[in-house]
């Protein structure tokens, strides 16, 4: 099942963001790089990283806005391990939504960047 990793400013935000989709869609692992190591809003590339490495199958990124964006594709460049991991543009709220319940649905990775595209890009 593929795996979502939520980047955002702020944690308290991806925390609630996670609970919701836990309620939507169960089953789809959701990972947070969110916040900074001290607890401030921010967002840090080598966070990104390091989740990425805890995917237990390939991964998704949805980030909320600017640097957040610009962190997670530099942590990409930087992910060596063994996963597929994609970042995909969308509104994070209903881009999480959707591509939890894909997710859900055994969908494959491309399928569901696929179908977070055609809904909103």
């Amino acid at each position: 099942m593929i795996n979502l990793i939520l980047v955002s400013h702020s944690e308290k935000l991806a925390a609630g963001l996670k609970e919701l989709l836990a309620e939507m869609a169960p089953d789809t692992p959701v990972l947070l790089a969110a916040g900074l190591a001290d607890g401030t809003i921010g967002t840090d590339a080598s966070r990104i990283e390091e989740t990425m490495n805890e995917l237990t199958d390939d991964g998704l990124i949805l980030t909320d806005i600017g640097s957040a964006t610009m962190n997670a594709e530099l942590a990409l460049e930087l992910y060596s391990g063994d996963r597929s991991v994609q970042f995909v543009e969308a509104p994070l709220v209903e881009g999480a939504f959707l591509a939890a319940v894909l997710s859900g649905q055994s969908k494959s990775l491309d399928e569901i960047v696929t179908g977070v595209k055609s809904e909103f890009g």
